[in-house]
């Protein structure tokens, strides 16, 4: 069964966001006894530094929850974990030096489960299958899209959004951050949900697609939560709900769009991968030392810090939420033919 780690709701919408009080952490019984052997060096791994290959920038979100997680994980190890950034082509540089990589534990992959998806649907040339050439560890964190508006666009409920959009068919527009992007394909969901239709506007860059929803240039997006916080509590946009399947604990007053009747999840979700092949010998006490890290409260201070919820999973798990990302989204690009330039 997955772990997340939530922070209880509080007056505030905001507060859950900035304090790790009341964080509520669920460990599996044993992890201490299982932490400890893995410290002794078990079956002789790890017995050198560990590189953690990241899809993504220095600087990045994904840069700095591995810098987070992995300082505890490389103490506990007993080796550190040097984290090794190769952003490129959606992440997706990383994930095939993950895969080309020697099966020893000694490479791993810090990659994002959504991006893996995507690109194993849209990208022709990928040259893997991440369900069969890479191996799940864990998950490592998640944070959920928000269903955003102009503030003056004068929609304040999803039924509020539906009457706007029959009254004008195909005159609201949205951006995203590209064709075949989680925003994207979560707003084609969205849409066929509810029986509307917008007009689509990709961006290049993240920042500035939800800028324009701010100043009305676009009227609505399906946001990540760290840049769309300080939009929305200088009152220039507007979250109708989380696409999640439950409230997180920096908005708790925002319902989910499952709570209103749409039954849509679009999340960022990063799990930690090693080559196919790894033995369970380093997959398990990876795995134990990953649950502990983020029973950390200074780690899960910073996942919230950074918009994301500090959340695990075994392999299997972490396998299963791949493979149905991958059957959810064929959908959606089959149905909308979907194709990346």
């Amino acid at each position: 069964m997955q772990d997340a780690i939530k922070a209880k709701p509080t007056q505030s919408r905001l507060t859950g966001f900035k304090a790790t009080l009341g964080i509520t952490v669920f460990l599996i019984a044993g992890v201490c006894s299982a932490v400890t052997s893995i410290a002794a060096g078990q079956n002789g791994w790890p017995s050198r530094p560990i590189a953690m290959l990241v899809p993504y920038s220095a600087g990045s979100a994904s840069d700095t929850l591995a810098r987070t997680l992995f300082r505890p994980v490389g103490m506990t190890l007993g080796q550190p974990v040097v984290i090794d950034d190769r952003p490129g082509d959606d992440g997706m540089i990383a994930g095939r030096d993950a895969v080309r990589a020697e099966p020893n534990g000694y490479t791993q992959y810090f990659g994002v489960t959504t991006s893996l998806s995507l690109a194993y649907l849209l990208k022709p040339n990928l040259g893997f299958d991440p369900r069969k050439d890479l191996a799940p560890v864990a998950m490592v964190g998640e944070t959920a899209y928000l269903l955003v508006v102009n503030s003056e666009l004068g929609v304040n409920s999803i039924p509020d959004l539906v009457a706007l959009a029959r009254s004008k068919p195909g005159a609201l527009n949205f951006s995203s951050t590209g064709v075949g992007s989680i925003a994207h394909l979560g707003m084609l969901m969205i849409a066929k949900k509810l029986g509307i239709e917008m007009i689509h506007v990709p961006y290049k860059s993240t920042a500035q697609s939800i800028v324009d929803v701010a100043s009305g240039v676009i009227q609505l997006q399906l946001a990540t939560i760290a840049p769309t916080i300080p939009l929305y509590q200088s009152g220039k946009v507007k979250i109708l709900a989380v696409a999640s399947d439950h409230r997180i604990p920096s908005l708790p007053d925002i319902p989910t769009l499952k709570e209103q009747g749409v039954d849509v999840q679009a999340k960022f979700s990063m799990g930690l991968f090693l080559p196919a092949g790894s033995p369970d010998t380093v997959i398990k006490p990876l795995s134990a030392a990953v649950r502990a890290a983020l029973a950390d409260p200074a780690v899960q201070k910073q996942y919230f810090q950074q918009g994301f919820e500090p959340k695990t999973s075994t392999p299997a798990e972490l396998a299963k939420d791949l493979n149905d990302e991958i059957e959810t989204y064929r959908q959606v690009i089959a149905e909308n033919g979907i194709k990346i330039q």
